[in-house]
């Protein structure tokens, strides 16, 4: 079944507007196609938050001395947000190889 046939019998089930997640299962291309372009665009997402954020760190490490830079909070912050970031793009990619198996 094709992609317009199926958003044909969507909308026919359907008296008002049909739920997001189903559209967007139908537009896509079926549920895996679906969940896989959702894995990838958050992966893409978090690498460039990491990405960002390890050039903001570096920026502002740039700027200070070893003494002020451990007591900075923003600094401590941008950190963290790194951490975060990578922790998140090492986990989906993880998810990646495990359904790619």
């Amino acid at each position: 079944m094709d992609r317009a046939s199926r958003l044909d019998a969507l909308l026919r089930t359907h008296d008002g507007r049909p739920p997001q997640s189903d559209l967007r299962v139908v537009l896509l291309g079926g549920e895996t196609r679906a969940n896989a372009l959702r894995r990838a665009a958050a992966l893409h997402l978090h690498e460039s938050l990491a990405a960002e954020a390890r050039l903001a760190v570096a920026g502002r490490r740039r700027t200070q001395s070893a003494a002020t830079a451990r007591a900075d909070a923003w600094l401590a912050r941008l950190a963290a947000t790194l951490a975060h970031h990578r922790r998140a793009a090492v986990a989906l990619r993880d998810q990646r190889k495990a359904y790619s198996q």
